[in-house]
């Protein structure tokens, strides 16, 4: 036949192999009826379907072989011992243990004598030599090992060397070796069962014999070095109990492998992990600079026992497979702590799990290491010194605007002054202030909990969102009464913003009263500086770029170090509005947003894409990343 196919068993896969060589392998017993076969490599079944891959003398009953006696190579050697049929293991061992019998009782004779003394012998007797002559037989003992070496089949040069040379065939056990991988020194793979199997896995197994966790080892060895490696993290549960990595490092089970993944995370600045699950694996994606790269795929068997961890320590019912599973949990590593939110969804081909990464060490702790331009942080920390007023943030999910937020608070001296937050959930926990979380299931949303809080006498106030008229009036109020309010609009931009805040029916004469500063923000990917390409800017480049134009601009490449995307890492793009400043007389006027862009025009104001132009000319980014974010001019 043709055909060609491909062969599985533990993990390891060769291919495409001939029916013919697949007989041979058969009858050296590589390849059995407990192995998988594939005609595409995709595909699998068991090779108890395809008769004709193995020869009609067939050998041994397949179902006697225990395929945890030993580990299979991926290079094929077709001179193995047949390890299909267990018999003929022990009986290859019966005849060694026959031939080191023979060999002690031939010692024991007096006409052979033991190895030691036969040089010896050879040289002290003058009937072993034909001449008689004892030079001859020194010079007939030091040419026999240098005859051996070349030449098996050469005849023994006296009748007494014979019994020697029978005892140096030793090389067929070297095959045996190979099949039974440093069986000696590896334990015995230790069967479990029930919960701890479910989690565990049935069996111990090294990463070798998996290729998932030798893409993960790859790429963890790829990407930047840590202080740390996978085997020093703890994970938490949302209860307090502990799992040590350390303890399960090499056995592919779910604590090594989500200790694989956080590391991974950790080297790439992941904010996010998706687990897709498809019919044939779970596909791992991870958001890195805020486009999800793929990773990995992970075989079901393995992924159940990750899922069973990560439900485990969020504390969510084990067996609901079909319900909407929320929990969180956190991991500890050497001088560094990150919490985890996480999030089971079921799909046709089984639950997808989202996990959202926050890692404080991963986030900005100040405007400036944000990017924010010298003259936009000192108008900010100047109303962050105020007694009263209130600054908005606004862009879509995921552009950072809790983060910009939590780097005004820290400049804000917690010693003296109460400061207050209500999240949804919160995020980053941030010693020296009162964290409160929005539980809506119970009545406790943002209307509700903001008169409660001023009534703890705050002097700096962070609410998470404002979505609608009350909340936006209540925290309009709370400026008015001697209170810093700092929150977040989901707008496009500031002019959108001030737009949507008359909209939910705010007294203009109150928001042109209470609003200080509203901030719009982005985050751009920046070009990976080990592969980006420089190129000369064309007539359209020139013409966009205006006054920021440079001898040269970048283009992204991919390399190694930045996953194949071009892009390390990503960079904030800023536009400030001082609403009192530069539109306060246009907003008693109840204005238009087309009124607004006019009112702003000549007073120092700068958009978002004016701002996103600036670093392409810088060679920070490009067209196409500002474009994506912002929108096509």
């Amino acid at each position: 036949m043709a055909g060609r196919f491909y062969i599985r068993n533990r993990g390891k896969r060769v291919g495409p192999l001939t029916v013919d060589k697949l007989h041979l392998m058969a009858k050296r017993g590589r390849f059995g009826r407990h192995f998988e076969v594939s005609k595409d490599g995709k595909r699998w079944s068991r090779a108890d379907e395809f008769p004709e891959l193995f020869p009609d003398d067939g050998g041994a009953d397949d179902d006697d072989f225990d395929d945890d006696d030993g580990d299979y190579e991926e290079e094929i050697d077709l001179n193995a011992p047949l390890v299909d049929d267990r018999s003929k293991p022990r009986a290859r061992k019966k005849s060694g243990a026959a031939s080191r019998s023979r060999r002690r009782t031939s010692r024991g004779t007096s006409d052979d004598p033991p190895p030691s003394r036969r040089g010896r012998t050879s040289r002290g007797s003058s009937d072993s030599d034909d001449n008689g002559s004892g030079r001859r037989s020194r010079n007939s003992a030091d040419e026999a090992p240098r005859r051996k070496r070349p030449a098996k089949d050469d005849s023994p040069p006296g009748g007494g060397e014979g019994p020697k040379k029978k005892k140096k065939k030793k090389k067929k056990k070297k095959p045996q070796q190979n099949v039974f991988d440093n069986a000696v020194a590896r334990p015995k793979k230790k069967k479990r069962g029930g919960l701890m199997g479910f989690l565990f896995g049935s069996a111990e197994s090294s990463a070798d014999e998996q290729p998932h966790l030798q893409k993960l080892l790859h790429v963890h060895d790829t990407l930047r070095d840590l202080d740390f490696s996978f085997d020093k993290l703890v994970l938490i549960g949302s209860g307090g109990e502990q799992i040590p990595v350390a303890e399960h490092a090499g056995s592919g089970d779910g604590p090594h492998l989500l200790g694989l993944l956080t590391i991974i995370a950790f080297q790439s600045k992941t904010t996010d992990l998706h687990l897709e699950p498809s019919a044939e694996g779970v596909d791992v994606r991870m958001r890195i600079d805020g486009t999800l790269v793929y990773l990995v795929e992970i075989p079901k068997d393995a992924i159940n026992r990750l899922y069973g961890i990560v439900k485990v320590l969020c504390e969510t019912k084990m067996g609901a497979s079909q319900e909407v599973l929320e929990g969180s949990y956190s991991v500890v590593a050497p001088k560094r702590r990150s919490d985890y939110r996480v999030s089971f969804t079921p799909s046709v081909h089984g639950q997808k799990l989202a996990i959202r990464v926050l890692d404080a060490d991963n986030a900005p702790q100040t405007l400036r290491q944000l990017g924010a331009p010298g003259s936009m942080i000192k108008t900010i920390n100047s109303v962050m010194k105020q007694n009263a007023g209130m600054v908005l943030m606004c862009g879509p999910t995921g552009s950072g605007k809790t983060t910009t937020l939590y780097s005004m608070l820290r400049s804000v001296d917690f010693k003296s002054r109460n400061v207050m937050t209500l999240e949804d959930p919160v995020e980053y926990q941030i010693d020296g202030i009162t964290q409160i979380n929005i539980d809506s299931e119970h009545g406790k949303g943002f209307s509700d909990m903001l008169p409660a809080l001023l009534r703890q006498d705050p002097d700096v106030l962070l609410v998470g969102e404002i979505r609608d008229a009350e909340s936006a009036k209540i925290a309009m109020q709370a400026t008015m009464t001697g209170h810093l309010v700092l929150s977040t609009v989901h707008a496009p931009d500031t002019l959108a913003t001030l737009h949507r805040l008359l909209d939910l029916n705010a007294d203009p004469n109150m928001v042109a009263a209470a609003m200080d500063l509203i901030m719009s923000q982005r985050l751009l990917r920046k070009l990976c500086l080990d592969c980006r390409a420089r190129r000369r800017p064309n007539d359209e480049d020139k013409r966009r770029l205006g006054n920021n134009l440079r001898d040269a601009i970048y283009d992204p490449r991919g390399c190694k170090k930045c996953l194949g995307t071009g892009y390390s890492g990503r960079r904030a793009i800023f536009e400030l509005l001082d609403v009192k400043k530069q539109v306060g007389d246009a907003i008693h006027g109840n204005p238009t947003i087309v009124d607004l862009r006019k009112s702003v025009k000549g007073k120092g104001f700068q958009s978002l894409r004016v701002n996103g132009y600036s670093l392409i000319g810088q060679g920070v980014t490009t067209f196409e990343e500002v474009d994506r974010v912002i929108g096509v001019e």
